[in-house]
């Protein structure tokens, strides 16, 4: 792989890896949702799944297998089944684990099947080198990313006004939040009735 490939291609998986959770997972499902809308073949769509964790799992043993071979060795008879996706979470730990190679030729490979209409530019192929695609699809990802919290000065400041009397014995008359050393601590101000 060309270093020059090998950071556009670290550069994506950084940026789909800073995604929270869920957005994480629904961009991924939304990239194969997309391959199966414009007609793909299934075995190729069974094959990027199965690259991303997906399993197969028989109705009628409950055994899991990462592919078609394995369940067909193992149940031939086999009628009953389901491709079970991976939890948000164990997809980022199948992702994040990938190297640079596995992730081009996997991930970026989707998205290039995904985005196959050019609306992101050439995907990688054996006519281009992909580079802006990949650009623009982190551009993509990272507006996806919801925005930082702003880093405040290391002093206290107010996030709620004083609260009205109630009859409790204790009331919270303030809260109040301090920011230091990019850590947050939260206090409230109790007086008595």
């Amino acid at each position: 792989m060309k270093i020059k490939t090998k950071l556009h291609t670290d550069a994506v998986k950084d940026a789909l890896l800073s995604l929270p959770d869920m957005e994480f997972y629904n961009i991924i499902h939304y990239w194969l949702e997309r391959i199966s809308q414009n007609s793909w073949e299934p075995d190729l769509l069974d094959e990027m799944q199965f690259a991303l964790g997906y399993e197969l799992e028989s109705g009628e043993t409950l055994q899991s297998y990462r592919n078609w071979d394995e369940l067909m060795y193992a149940e031939p008879d086999c009628e009953d089944v389901y491709l079970i996706a991976p939890s948000p979470l164990k997809l980022r730990r199948h992702i994040d684990k990938m190297d640079s190679h596995s992730f081009y030729h996997n991930i970026i490979y989707l998205a290039g099947k995904a985005y196959s209409h050019g609306e992101m530019g050439e995907p990688p192929n054996a006519f281009c080198d992909g580079y802006q695609f990949m650009e623009n699809l982190v551009a993509n990802i990272r507006k996806n990313q919801p925005p930082q919290e702003k880093n405040y000065p290391s002093e206290t400041f107010r996030i709620m006004n004083q609260t009205q009397y109630n009859e409790a014995f204790f009331q919270v008359s303030e809260h109040w939040r301090s920011y230091s050393g990019g850590k947050v601590t939260d206090f409230v101000l109790l007086t008595s009735s």
